[in-house]
Parts: C-alpha cells; sequence; structure tokens
C-alpha cells in the first residue's frame, strides 16, 4: 500500500516510491527502491524533500520497529543474474558512508591550476585507451582473434582513474568530444565506456558487473568494423537500404565475439542489445522492457547521449545541456529506463561540463563543474561581460556560494556554441589539451 509520511519519519529498509519534489534537486540517483541509509535520509533532508512516498508492501512501514532489516549489507561480488531488476545493481562498499563522500566532494576548495593539471593527467590516460582499442580493432580487421587482455586493460586503467579522478575523467571525456568534430569509432567507445562506468560506479554496481558493463561498452559498436567504409562516413541521411545494412552492425558485433570464450554473456548481450529500446522500438530484435538486460540499456543510453553531443551525417552536434534534455524526453516517451536516464543526469548534472551558459547578470562562461547538491548551480569559468566583451582574466565562479544577498546568481539560459561562434573557443582548457586522437 502506498503511504505519505513526513520525511522525519522514514528509516532504512523501507521502500521508497517517490519525493515531494523534482528528481533533479534530489542529491539521490534514485527516487524507487528500498533505503539503504541514515546518511541517504539526511541528504534528503539537506536537500528540502519535506515528505516521501512508501510502498508498505514492499517495505517496512513506520510502526515497525525492525525497519533496519531490509538493509543490503553485501560485501564482495556475485554473479549478476540474466535480467536483474536496476535496484539489484548496486551495493554499499564496506567502510564508505554515502554521506561522507558527498560531503568531502563539496568540502574541497576549488583550485582552476589543480583542475587543468588534472584534465591533463586524464586525457594521456583517455589518449592511452584510444590507441589500444585502436591496435585491437585494427587486428580484427585483418582476421587476428580477439583478446580480451588488452580490453580488460583498459578497463582496469581507465576504473582506476576514475576512482581516483572521477570529475576530471568525466569532464575530459566531455571536452575533448566536444573538440572532435569528426569522431572515431576508437574514441567513441572510450568514451562511452568512460561514462558508462561512471554511471555504473556511481550506482553501486559490483566489481565484476562494472567489469562486463566497461567490456561491453568498448565493443559495442565493433560490428561496425564489417560494414564498407563509405557507409560509416557518408555525410548525410541513408538510404533506406543503406539504413537496413547498418542495422545489422551489433549482429555483426556478436558474431566476431561469438569464438571468443573469455568474454562475460553480460558483454555480449551489450553488444547485441544496445540499439534495443524499452518500448519494443529498436533493433535487430525489437525487444522491450526486461527483456533487455540492464547493462545494455545503460549502455544504450550513454551511446545516445555520446551520438547526440558529436558531429553525425553533416549535422551539428547538440550542446550537452540540450542533449540532457533531449534524453529525458525520450525516457518519459518510453525509450529508455527513467531510472538509466536520471542516474545519468545524477552524473552530468543539467548542465553537463562543456555548456555554454548566460548568468543572470549578464555574463557568459564554460560550465567547468557540476554542483552534486543542486544541480542548477554548477561552477562556471567567465569568459565574456555581459557587453558580450571577452575578459582579459577569467575567473571562476561557483553559484553554490552566490545564492546569498538580496540578487543570487544563477543561470539565466543555455546557450549553443555553434548559434554563438565560439564552438572552437573552450578557453578553459590549458593549451596542451588542445590535442585529440
Amino acid at each position: 500500500m502506498k503511504r505519505r509520511i513526513p520525511v522525519e519519519q522514514l528509516k532504512p529498509g523501507m521502500h521508497l516510491l517517490g519525493l515531494d519534489q523534482s528528481w533533479f534537486k534530489s542529491p539521490l540517483w534514485f527516487h524507487r527502491g528500498p533505503v539503504k541509509s541514515y546518511a541517504d535520509i539526511r541528504q534528503l533532508m539537506k536537500s528540502g524533500v519535506r515528505e516521501v512516498t512508501i510502498d508498505t508492501e514492499q517495505g517496512p512501514d513506520v510502526q515497525d520497529s525492525a525497519c533496519e532489516s531490509g538493509i543490503l549489507k553485501t560485501q564482495g561480488s556475485i554473479e549478476p543474474s540474466p535480467m536483474p531488476g536496476l535496484a539489484e545493481m548496486h551495493h554499499e562498499p564496506p567502510g564508505v558512508s554515502e554521506e561522507d563522500e558527498v560531503n568531502e566532494s563539496l568540502g574541497k576548495s576549488f583550485d582552476l591550476d589543480t583542475f587543468e593539471e588534472e584534465l591533463y593527467m586524464a586525457q594521456g590516460v583517455r589518449s592511452e585507451a584510444i590507441s589500444s582499442i585502436k591496435r585491437v580493432f585494427e587486428g580484427i580487421k585483418t582476421g587476428v582473434a580477439l583478446e580480451s587482455g588488452p580490453l580488460q586493460n583498459v578497463t582496469q586503467t581507465l576504473f582506476d582513474c576514475i576512482k581516483a579522478r572521477e570529475g576530471c575523467v568525466l569532464a575530459d571525456a566531455q571536452l575533448q568530444r566536444m573538440m572532435q568534430f569528426d569522431a572515431s569509432l576508437f574514441s567513441h567507445a572510450v568514451d562511452v565506456c568512460v561514462l558508462a562506468l561512471v554511471v555504473g560506479y556511481r550506482s553501486k554496481m559490483y566489481e565484476q558487473q562494472l567489469q562486463a558493463l566497461a567490456i561491453g561498452a568498448l565493443l559495442h559498436d565493433v560490428g561496425q568494423l564489417r560494414l564498407p567504409r563509405n557507409l560509416l562516413f557518408k555525410k548525410g541521411a541513408f538510404s533506406p537500404e543503406e539504413r537496413n545494412l547498418y542495422m545489422t552492425h551489433p549482429k555483426l558485433g556478436a558474431s566476431i565475439l561469438a569464438n571468443t570464450e573469455d568474454i562475460a554473456e553480460a558483454s555480449r548481450r551489450i553488444v547485441l542489445e544496445h540499439h534495443e529500446r524499452v518500448d519494443g522500438a529498436g533493433y535487430p530484435w525489437g525487444r522491450q522492457g526486461k527483456t533487455i538486460s540492464p547493462l545494455s540499456q545503460l549502455v544504450g543510453l550513454v551511446d545516445r547521449y555520446d551520438a547526440l553531443v558529436s558531429k553525425r551525417g553533416g549535422r551539428p552536434p547538440l550542446p550537452p545541456g540540450l542533449a540532457i534534455r533531449r534524453l529525458y524526453q525520450l525516457g518519459i516517451e518510453g525509450k529508455f529506463s527513467m531510472e538509466w536516464v536520471e542516474a545519468l543526469i545524477q552524473c552530468l548534472g543539467l548542465y553537463p561540463v562543456g555548456s555554454l551558459v548566460e548568468l543572470s547578470t549578464g555574463e557568459r562562461g564554460w560550465v567547468i563543474g557540476i554542483n552534486q547538491a543542486d544541480h542548477m548551480l554548477p561552477r562556471v569559468k567567465l569568459v565574456w561581460s555581459k557587453t558580450r566583451e571577452k575578459l582579459l582574466s577569467f575567473r571562476v565562479v561557483d553559484l553554490s556560494e552566490c545564492q546569498s544577498g538580496q540578487k543570487p546568481i544563477r543561470v539565466l539560459r543555455l546557450l549553443n556554441p555553434f548559434e554563438e561562434g565560439v564552438q572552437d573557443d573552450l578557453c578553459f582548457l590549458p593549451e596542451r589539451q588542445h590535442t585529440s586522437i
């Protein structure tokens, strides 16, 4: 039975159905499922939640004194079931408080020089990963059998870097994508892998699931190696015949992996299912709902985001913030799981890194960091004055620190860098960042 209660009565183990405010104002990526800890509840209170809706048939009621019995306390890794629900794919890392993680990230002071230095380091990791995937893919094209060893090395390096510098790794992937107007299959594979890994890591997947997710993300478009080059590099829309040929690449990818024994079944499913859609409108099989594995659904969503912010078929890329809004609309239409859409937006923010914004002061700049406590208040590097003149010296504004006083500063609107004529002016990057593969 659904029941609406004050947030103060919420206890770990209760089954959450919804909040009294929009999902994007919440510091938590989920709004449905069992409440795992008091740290989650404190975060909800801090974000302004006053009432929540619980399901007393799937979890304890207010008067139940044993509410905490439902908390998931699994340690280690387990073999994922063939079609697990999203709520079954997370765990609480032993000895780590989610509240401590959030407070630590919010408490760090921002230093632009450090940010740029870490971006440079992240770009080096990304470039090495792209080079490794390029060698693997070129080997496949020449008939060399696929080996999982190099893939596992790449995924482990990316994962280690994400754990150490998650924000900068994600920011670098975003920014490098914006600078690559004709992105390669190799860079696309790495960028999809990075973003999928960040979402999976934030969603507290088990390590074994993260490994399968990463391998599947790297290989999701491997079937395109079997398609004609003139089809892949065609400018403009496909003809019906060309589109039908292009739609065979998931099956072609599955056939490439058929004789590779050490690729997990979960990774194989990603290669085959990443173009399937929840409403059944995808390909190659037209699967729908829970018949599509959650990992495949996540990679399909991230693949779509990367396609939106990249130049494809002669169309200009969509600014990151507008791409996020497009994915949210597709989630409402039933193309993608709203749980994964919300998880992605919790990682990228409503104004992802690389978004061009105009503030309520009239000044303009680039988003260089998001605020996990409030996605409406990103960190912005101001580049243009309110009279549209380029500033002689740039300054960083953390909007979360500009809310006191009579005129709090906020984002007035998203801007399209192509329409503003500044698509090549990602000037918050250090000069050495302007190289990519």
